[in-house]
């Protein structure tokens, strides 16, 4: 079976702290823990107090972040030149479990390769078609649900997503696809937060991670490289329009197609980040939904009419605005770059803050209120509102994405009405919670659901 390479991480001195905005008063070790454990609430607390751009330091490696929320700002980083400002991703915790070749942590001329070969599946009628696996994958799941009685929406939002971007990779051969399920449960269940922070306080590295992390790991590369040589070996591959499919036959502009390697680490990254940011961003609709009653009824009706999306639109956005599900996107630049009004130094690593950004009081009015009605007739700004990143690496997935979380709001709530639990202590709100790399209810979204 073939292994994930390591290849070495960027390595860039580290820049003075005289040159990079001023950072809370905290010490490092506390700034580490909160971003560790409650990190909107480390970010809301520097932005009051510092304003839209600041450094945090994280201990024991002395490791410094810029963060940005100012839309101009974010325009240059997120615009600048691939070889000014790269992708960081390659420099963290993450690039060891998504390996070297993956879209997401490739740079460079390697980075626009991949995403080439990966965009024919995310785009036109060929994403349209995966719109009735969406539907039956949710209803599946609804038939499990009792009525009437708490439950934790995340964990069947998640169920569903699974089961999506499995059959939209695998196609029908993901009828048989119980074991790679479990694999991914296996990996996750590993990715708990001191997991995570332990990872991240390590030296970088794309090798395997150690533990139970790198034991499940091991698993799902079992089971990925025994697909791919199985369906190396089928005759039909022309006629197939599964992804795996579809990226076996796919070709570079040399004629060169994808290794082993490559199809591994896609793949597990399309598994990966393919269903759990789905289904966080769709757990989160309905978390905010239920405290919005006006808005939710509103919502229902325009699903019952048939019409077209306008408000669901609406919500998904907002959505995406206020309760975004990765915190942001670094970058770590090769060249001088003027951010914010700072001359930033080769080696800072510049992290544009969705959190922030999506939450800039000079842009968005009550910005942390749920309000789907700012985005009517009104398409968000680039730089504004950036759920999905920006610039030349913005998400592959967003469009995918985006058609899941509205077909499966639309197949829920055209058959159930949900309301939040009685005697919540969540009453006006779950907080976030890290999961992973992912914003998270605390909660789980606890719903009750009841037929209508």
């Amino acid at each position: 079976m073939a292994t994930v390479e390591s290849a070495p991480p960027i390595r860039l001195p580290e820049p003075t702290p005289e040159r990079l905005p001023p950072g809370p008063r905290m010490g490092a070790v506390a700034q580490t823990l909160i971003w560790a454990l409650a990190p909107t609430v480390l970010m809301d607390h520097c932005a009051r107090r510092r304003g839209e751009a600041f450094t945090l330091t994280f201990s024991p490696s002395g490791r410094k972040l810029v963060m940005i929320s100012d839309p101009v700002a974010v325009k240059t980083l997120l615009a600048a030149p691939p070889e000014v400002a790269p992708s960081a991703t390659g420099d963290t915790p993450i690039a060891s479990v998504l390996g070297p070749r993956s879209v997401i942590t490739l740079t460079g001329p390697e980075h626009m390769r991949q995403r080439k070969l990966l965009l024919p599946p995310f785009h036109g009628e060929r994403m349209r078609a995966y719109e009735e696996t969406i539907v039956q994958a949710t209803r599946r799941d609804m038939a499990s649900w009792t009525p009437h009685r708490p439950m934790r929406l995340s964990a069947h939002t998640r169920s569903i997503t699974l089961e999506v971007i499995l059959r939209a990779v695998f196609g029908v051969e993901a009828e048989r696809m119980g074991g790679l399920k479990g694999a991914i449960g296996q990996l996750a269940e590993p990715m708990r937060t001191l997991a995570i922070l332990r990872l991240a306080l390590s030296k970088p590295s794309t090798g395997r991670p150690p533990g139970e992390l790198g034991q499940a790991l091991e698993r799902l590369d079992g089971l990925i490289y025994a697909e791919i040589a199985r369906r190396r070996e089928q005759e039909d591959l022309a006629e197939r329009e599964d992804i795996l499919s579809l990226l076996l036959q796919a070709r570079d502009e040399d004629g060169e197609a994808m290794t082993d390697g490559e199809l591994r680490d896609e793949l597990v990254s399309l598994l990966l980040a393919g269903h759990e940011t789905t289904a966080t961003a769709t757990a989160w609709a309905i978390e905010r939904l239920v405290r919005h009653p006006g808005r939710l009824a509103r919502l229902v009706a325009e699903i019952d009419r048939g019409e077209e999306e306008e408000y669901m639109q609406a919500v998904i956005h907002e959505t995406l605005r206020c309760r975004p599900v990765v915190p942001g996107v670094v970058r770590l630049l090769q060249e001088p770059l003027n951010v914010a009004g700072y001359e930033l130094p080769v080696g800072t690593r510049v992290v544009a803050s969705i959190y922030l950004t999506n939450h800039n009081p000079r842009v968005y009015e009550n910005a942390k209120e749920f309000r789907p009605e700012r985005f009517l007739g009104v398409q968000p700004d680039t730089f504004a509102w950036i759920p999905f990143g920006g610039g030349i690496r913005r998400c592959i997935g967003a469009s995918f994405a985006m058609l899941e979380m509205r077909t499966m709001l639309r197949t829920m709530l055209a058959e159930y009405h949900p309301s939040v639990p009685r005697h919540s202590v969540w009453r006006r709100g779950e907080w976030n919670r890290r999961r992973a790399i992912t914003l998270v209810p605390a909660a789980g979204a606890r719903v009750v659901w009841a037929r209508r």
